[in-house]
């Protein structure tokens, strides 16, 4: 475990587990956080200030610290990572599009990069990152991406960041990651070297979740970390707001492990 040079939280947060029976294996053991450390206190605070929920997670590459909302739920726009990988990998030609899908979450360009991709493409590099998902094959919303429907729960999502740099052609993707457009650098993009993806949309009731995962420096290497964000009002500025001040929760807070891949 280690303690962010940025100074932001970790041991993070309160995970359960199912007790085995007799006839199941025991689950793999959770990190274990700080015994001093308030693990639920960032999602506490932020729910406690915003209302509505929250979810964040830490991934060392295979165990999981979460507390809060950790459902698969849309990726929005997390899943042009995976997808922008994928599509470089057939065409590395489609390096500016891949940017701008990922420094100013393009849209247009995301659906060049999948159909030039397809979907299978997409899911070996959802695998090689141990994702816990597939992309999604059928527009769910008509007025939305296929791929941003994509169900993808948050402490899945913080295992792919923390397997991300060990991904055949992820680096410039993950160099994309360390150049998102100042429009979009709430929540983790507050934190100075973070390598992020954020995504946004509503439910059907108009309701805004906003999402990010990505690597957040630490002493030795990158902590892996997703969170998620539904404020009360619904607004997407009192998502941007929240997830910021759940970034904000985190430091002082304790020590994250340090992500590994392999």
């Amino acid at each position: 475990m280690r303690r962010l040079t940025v100074g932001l939280l970790a041991g993070m947060l309160l995970a359960g587990c199912t007790i085995p029976t007799g006839e199941e294996p025991a689950p793999t053991p959770l990190i274990d956080a700080p015994v001093d450390v308030p693990v639920a206190a960032a999602v506490t605070a932020v729910t406690a200030g915003f209302r509505g929920t929250a979810g964040l997670a830490v991934v060392d590459g295979s165990e999981v610290v979460a507390a809060g909302e950790d459902a698969a739920a849309p990726a929005w726009s997390t899943i042009k990572v995976p997808l922008a990988i994928a599509a470089l990998r057939g065409d590395p030609g489609l390096a500016n599009i891949a940017s701008a899908a990922i420094r100013v979450s393009d849209n247009d360009a995301a659906e060049v990069l999948w159909t030039a991709a397809g979907a299978e493409a997409v899911d070996a590099v959802l695998a090689e990152g141990h994702a816990g998902t597939t992309v999604a094959r059928e527009r769910l919303r008509p007025e939305y991406s296929i791929t941003g429907q994509t169900a993808w729960a948050p402490s899945d999502q913080a295992r792919f960041a923390a397997h991300l740099p060990c991904l055949a052609g992820a680096e410039p993707v993950l160099a994309d990651m360390a150049m998102i457009d100042p429009t979009q650098a709430w929540g983790l993009g507050t934190i100075p070297g973070a390598r992020f993806k954020g995504g946004w949309g509503p439910d059907p009731a108009g309701i805004y979740t906003a999402r990010q995962f990505g690597l957040v420096p630490t002493d030795e290497g990158a902590a892996a970390v997703a969170l998620t964000v539904t404020p009360q009002s619904g607004t997407f500025e009192d998502a941007q707001a929240m997830a910021t001040a759940l970034a904000r929760e985190l430091v002082d807070l304790g020590a994250l492990p340090t992500a590994r891949c392999g």
